[in-house]
């Protein structure tokens, strides 16, 4: 196993973007809701109704448009994270830009090996260079992520009960550099 971490503020080559398309349909229901019913990779309401399409595709052009940590063993994209660098989230109502992450995503058979929380160390190098906080989303019940999110020293900012569902609500966290 050779696990590489890169970087890329646009990601064009179309093998790691395969590589990106593969996960996202592959882990696509993982999601609440499924990435393949959001429109974009920000949309606020993600309450259930919405319409789900066969594959992430609408999710995936929007994805192409931000930076990206790629994961890969070997020549294999293994993970993820995506994020849009100056992003200021209308929900908060403070007007900070920040670095957000959009998407997190790594396969299953390399989960447990600090792959995510190595590529939020990444994330916190490219935000300390910027001198911005990073900022992210999640769902209640997305334990492991969240789980990572408090060992990394991210705190949560904002809650939206219910805002995928009853008893499933909308976690924003932050953490200031």
């Amino acid at each position: 196993m050779r696990i590489q971490y890169r970087y890329y503020e646009t990601l064009l080559n179309s093998s790691l973007l395969e590589g990106v398309w593969n996960l996202l349909c592959c882990y696509d229901n993982d999601f609440i809701p499924p990435l393949s019913a959001r429109e974009h990779t920000y949309q606020s309401d993600l309450t259930p109704g919405l319409t789900v399409r066969q594959e992430p595709k609408r999710y995936f052009e929007m994805l192409k448009e931000q930076a990206f940590l790629l994961v890969q063993d070997g020549d294999e994209v293994i993970g993820f994270m995506s994020f849009r660098p100056h992003y200021t989230n209308e929900e908060m109502g403070d007007h900070v830009e920040t670095i957000y992450v959009t998407t997190v995503i790594v396969d299953k058979e390399y989960r447990g090996q600090g792959i995510t929380t190595h590529l939020y160390a990444e994330l916190e190098e490219i935000a300390k260079q910027r001198n911005m906080p990073i900022m992210t989303r999640t769902w209640s019940t997305n334990d492991s992520h969240i789980r990572v999110l408090h060992k990394i020293g991210m705190r949560e900012v904002k809650r939206i009960e219910d805002g995928r569902g009853p008893g499933i609500d909308t976690v924003y966290y932050r953490k200031n550099l």
